[in-house]
């Protein structure tokens, strides 16, 4: 399978290989992660006004999968930014954004911590997959907060969000901006059912959040910070000896050193 790495659009291309006895090979998937729909309501009750900013990420996201001529959209996790309830602003936000995408391709979204009650808001065309994550072929997609079940041991890549890789060191004039890491992790320190046998290694992609609107706001403090505490892989991430950090215009500033810097 081919994977293709949007690093402006903050998303990643999955373009499957053939299928024996078919014509057609499956058409290309568009994954995305972390939207935070409603993050605003948070800043309004501190007396912070920000307008939601859905329809800015409908269409980026509809321009993407007309560029791309993606077919299917997983999204994994954190549709909304309330995580045990649905906030006011969600009720109507997070039905609006995924009818409009929803008309564009086939969309399936993995549930994050963020998206309790989201099966509520959900249209009938859009999926709900399993909380553990999506496979295709040797590609695990996942969240992050929860760690990989043994069962999918097999897989050799991983793609997630959740942790909001942000690149934060003080006097640097990168610091605050949102990162790529692409992570090469031992299978053992993943997926911990796993005993003795040859040290297989998967390499991990942690994915910027799609929603750029973030970043700019601050939301990045110390919300990220809890979510990279309660993830139980990041210790795993922040301890390997194999990445690649780069910017979101596909610039490499580091390698595993900056891993405690950007998780």
């Amino acid at each position: 399978m081919k994977i293709k790495t949007l690093f402006e659009q903050r998303a990643v291309l999955l373009e499957p290989g053939p299928v024996e006895g078919k014509i057609l090979s499956p058409g290309p998937t568009l994954v995305i992660s972390d939207l935070h729909i409603g993050f605003e309501e948070k800043f309004r009750s501190s007396g912070v006004n920000i307008e939601p900013n859905i329809n800015k990420m409908a269409a980026e996201l509809e321009a993407i999968i007309d560029e791309t001529h993606a077919d299917a959209l997983i999204i994994a996790g954190d549709v909304k930014s309330g995580i045990d309830r649905i906030m006011q602003s969600e009720w109507e936000n997070v039905p609006k954004f995924l009818n409009r995408i929803a008309k564009k391709c086939h969309v399936t979204i993995v549930p994050g911590n963020h998206d309790g009650g989201l099966q509520n808001l959900l249209p009938d065309s859009v999926q709900l997959a399993d909380i553990n994550g999506i496979v295709i072929e040797d590609t695990l997609i996942i969240h992050g907060h929860t760690r990989p079940l043994s069962k999918f041991k097999e897989c050799t890549r991983l793609l997630m969000g959740h942790v909001h890789p942000i690149f934060q060191k003080r006097g640097n004039p990168l610091s605050g901006s949102p990162v790529w890491a692409f992570v090469r992790v031992s299978k053992k320190a993943l997926f911990q059912e796993i005993i003795g046998g040859e040290e297989a290694m998967v390499d991990v992609i942690v994915m910027p959040s799609f929603n750029s609107d973030l970043t700019v706001s601050g939301y990045f403090g110390e919300e990220i910070n809890a979510e990279r505490r309660q993830s139980p892989i990041v210790r795993e991430l922040k301890s390997a000896t194999e990445a690649i950090i780069t910017t979101l215009n596909a610039e490499v500033i580091g390698d595993a050193a900056l891993l405690p810097s950007v998780f």
